[in-house]
């Protein structure tokens, strides 16, 4: 079982923390896991994406080219940089607030236009729409994924967070869970 899945914004979205925490989770309940990540030489406001690899076995290429299944863009530009990875398999989230022209752009696969940063903003989680994001996926990949991220891996990953962040992030991510289930997407 493998799954391929590119996560896009700009920078400062936390899109590498992002998917640092999907990876730490999958290495919790002892899958394989690769992180890449690719970004402009913008500090902030650049387009950012990476690649996570979930696998049960090893892996071998940590790279999303024209294969990816799932696609994740919180942002215009990121988008614009990411979207190569998308084949007839792609399933994409793509928020509805920040990508105009998404139809225009992926011609395969199935789009699904979620509120993603209006939604964090709605719930006072703006700072942490990457985390709601991780909550969405959990979600989606507990239902379609064939990869068994339990809760308790997620929250095994939350309690090595700094104290700081760790409340915040915790209810992002419930968040997260909340406006999948409110999205109906099956």
């Amino acid at each position: 079982m493998k799954k391929k899945i590119r996560l896009s914004g700009r920078g400062g979205q936390g899109i590498k923390f992002l998917g640092s925490a999907l990876v730490r989770v999958a290495m919790e309940a002892n899958y394989y896991a690769t992180l890449s990540v690719d970004y402009t030489p913008s500090v902030r406001g650049g387009p950012i994406f990476c690649d996570v690899i979930l696998s049960s076995e090893e892996i071998s290429y940590p790279f999303c080219d024209e294969d990816a299944d799932i696609f994740i863009a919180l942002d215009q530009e990121g988008f614009e940089r990411a979207s190569e990875c998308i084949c007839e398999k792609t399933i994409s989230f793509i928020d509805s607030n920040t990508v105009n022209n998404a139809e225009q752009v992926i011609q395969r696969g199935i789009i699904h236009r979620i509120p993603l940063t209006k939604y964090a903003d709605d719930n006072q989680v703006a700072k942490t729409v990457n985390i709601l994001s991780l909550g969405f996926l959990s979600e989606y990949l507990s239902e379609n994924g064939k990869i068994n991220l339990k809760e308790e891996h997620y929250f095994q990953v939350f309690n090595k967070m700094p104290e700081r962040i760790r409340e915040i992030n915790i209810r992002s991510f419930q968040v997260g869970k909340t406006l999948y289930k409110e999205c109906s997407l099956n």
